[in-house]
């Protein structure tokens, strides 16, 4: 019996990342958000590079979450979890830091990640180059969160990896 309750628990829990930082938000009509993230470049020159800035707002265009690891970001994760099991079947994200064409393509940009959620769907997805924002889909399901783990990527000039935009896309029939 222990061992059937630890499994369920841990399908249901999201992942932990090692040095993570979160920031909540209290969403709207369906609750809280939490957005989780394995590292942040250090504020330069004004600007921040927290997880607050992947929430899709007004307030937030022009914003980027940047990683903060040595080198490109290879192995750094995007993790949001909802308040409660919704239904669901993509993700949007603006991939890289979508505020000009400079800084686009002065930072880093997805290339390839693994897109994991909370019902143990995993799999690989190539990300366009592009600004525009894009949709990911998966399976149908109720989940709680969705991770987002960076594989490979577009190259900057800078060593680092940004995102404008990461969002689960509910389902119509959760609206």
């Amino acid at each position: 019996m222990r061992s059937t309750v630890a499994a369920v628990l841990l399908l249901w829990s999201a992942p932990s990342l090692a040095a993570e930082t979160c920031i909540t938000d209290p969403g709207g009509q369906f609750g809280k958000i939490t957005l989780c993230v394995s590292s942040v470049l250090a504020p330069q020159a004004g600007n921040s590079y927290g997880p607050e800035h992947l929430i899709g707002r007004a307030e937030n265009e022009g914003t980027a979450w940047c990683e903060g690891a040595p080198g490109p970001g290879i192995g750094e994760s995007i993790i949001q979890k909802l308040d409660g099991s919704f239904t669901a079947r993509s993700v949007s994200i603006t991939n890289g830091y979508a505020k000009s064409d400079t800084a686009f393509h002065a930072n880093g940009r997805i290339k390839r990640a693994e897109l994991q959620t909370s019902r143990s769907y995993k799999t690989s997805v190539t990300l366009k180059d592009t600004r525009e924002p894009q949709t990911i889909p998966f399976p149908k399901s109720k989940i709680a969160w969705v991770k987002l783990t960076i594989m490979d990527v577009y190259r900057g000039a800078h060593d680092d990896t940004c995102v404008s935009q990461f969002g689960i896309v509910l389902d119509e029939g959760e609206m």
